[in-house]
């Protein structure tokens, strides 16, 4: 904690930087950060750096509950259509900026104190502007993944689409639709809202349009702000959603810090305080120039924590 605020710190072994591709994947997530760091629903970033073990992140941290923690409980349909509003005002942004998440899936969609879903995680993220993403590492979640990512066919923003498809049709029927593609050994699949029934018509009218597996008929292909303007969303409150004054349907879950993951975290002081004498590798420049957004303020704050106090940073 530091300020009264806690930080998120992700250490990144070198050893796994042995490759091309490798580079590339942990190096895009500090450059997409950057580009998107005044945005609510997105961690912020606070600093990177690096030492001749790792390199490092310091982001702004969710005490909240992923996904993964509510996926097989029941979820609503209030709350699934709360979840999609949160995720689908990050992917309007992201669009804004050209950015391709690539990685929407259950643990990178997180709880904020207000009770609020962020996108986290942009190390698989690609600029899209440069429209080259056939060439990009890609090192994915099968279950989520959209079949023409499969097929290593070009893709463009609806594939993060697709993925909020997967993640909404498993939070009512508890599995992917992948899976029941290869189990039916079938190409497409449509979800009759009669065999969902604690759910709106329109709710699972709007699963199928995301889920469609030809890209260009997917709901948002050409314009994302068709995913807003669905029937299931008539009457939602978008603009207090963006301020995050709507109400939120999952008041009664408690925010925890994992005092555990703090405690396991301390074990990186050594690396922090070592940063700052250690020679940069000439083996690294690449990286040398990525990783040079240090917050000075706050890492000399973290320092002097480490030194003379027991108090902890996660």
């Amino acid at each position: 904690m530091l300020n009264n605020e806690y930080y998120a710190l992700k250490e990144i072994p070198r050893h796994k930087l042995y490759t091309n591709n490798k580079i590339y994947s942990h190096l895009t997530e500090p450059y997409i950060l950057k580009k998107l760091n005044q945005y609510d629903f997105l961690p912020k970033l606070i600093s990177t750096f690096h030492d001749y073990d790792n390199i490092y992140l310091i982001t702004s941290y969710y005490d909240g509950k992923s996904l993964d923690y509510l996926r097989n409980d029941f979820i609503s349909e209030e709350q699934i259509k709360f979840i999609s509003a949160c995720t689908i005002q990050t992917l309007i942004y992201l669009r804004e900026e050209k950015i391709i998440h690539r990685d929407i899936m259950m643990k990178n969609i997180i709880m904020d104190k207000n009770k609020y879903f962020n996108v986290i995680d942009f190390s698989f993220s690609i600029d899209y502007s440069e429209k080259n993403n056939k060439e990009k590492y890609l090192n994915t979640y099968y279950n989520v993944t959209p079949p023409e990512m499969m097929k290593f066919e070009e893709y463009d923003y609806n594939s993060d689409y697709y993925r909020l498809g997967s993640i909404i049709y498993y939070l009512i029927f508890k599995t992917y639709p992948y899976i029941v593609l290869l189990q039916k050994n079938i190409t497409n699949i449509k979800v009759d809202y009669k065999d969902a029934k604690n759910y709106s018509k329109n709710c699972i009218d709007f699963l199928n349009e995301l889920i469609i597996s030809e890209p260009k008929k997917r709901l948002g292909y050409k314009d994302i702000n068709e995913l807003k303007n669905h029937s299931w969303f008539y009457g939602f409150d978008w603009n207090n959603l963006e301020k995050k004054k709507l109400p939120s349907p999952f008041t009664l879950i408690k925010n925890e810090i994992d005092q555990a993951l703090c405690i396991k975290m301390i074990v990186s002081d050594q690396y922090l305080i070592r940063y700052k004498s250690k020679p940069k590798l000439k083996l690294y420049k690449s990286l040398i120039n990525q990783f040079d957004y240090i917050n000075n303020n706050i890492l000399e704050q973290i320092l002097n924590i480490y030194r003379n106090s027991n108090r902890k940073i996660i």
